[in-house]
């Protein structure tokens, strides 16, 4: 006999919506406030002009932004973390100071102040 206090699973299954889309980023800039924890993902590329003596211009285009509970933002870490150690346990661990300098896509930039 089920009571109020017996716990009982539900089983939950996914369905894409029907605008959901892939994006592939190659970093991000984000914060937070009293209410919610904000990541906007964004894509670098070099624009050339058609001068071939002037400078290209690098463009970034922020492509979405994911809104979350605080709550949430833990989950995502903790879940990054699990599969960042798995990943550097199978391909083995890519030191920060591997990545190029000047790279400001892996600082603490904010969008938000």
């Amino acid at each position: 006999m089920e009571t109020l206090s017996t716990k009982r699973r539900i089983p939950i299954k996914n369905k894409y919506s029907d605008d959901f889309k892939q994006i592939y980023t190659t970093g991000f800039l984000g914060g937070f406030n009293q209410y919610d924890f904000r990541l906007a993902f964004f894509n670098d590329s070099l624009k050339h002009p058609e001068d071939p003596t002037a400078s290209p211009n690098a463009v970034r285009e922020i492509q979405g932004e994911v809104v979350m509970t605080h709550l949430a933002a833990k989950q995502l870490r903790d879940w990054l973390n699990k599969k960042l150690k798995g990943l550097d346990t199978f391909m083995g661990e890519m030191k920060k100071s591997e990545l190029k300098s000047g790279d400001d896509s892996i600082s603490d930039s904010s969008i938000y102040g």
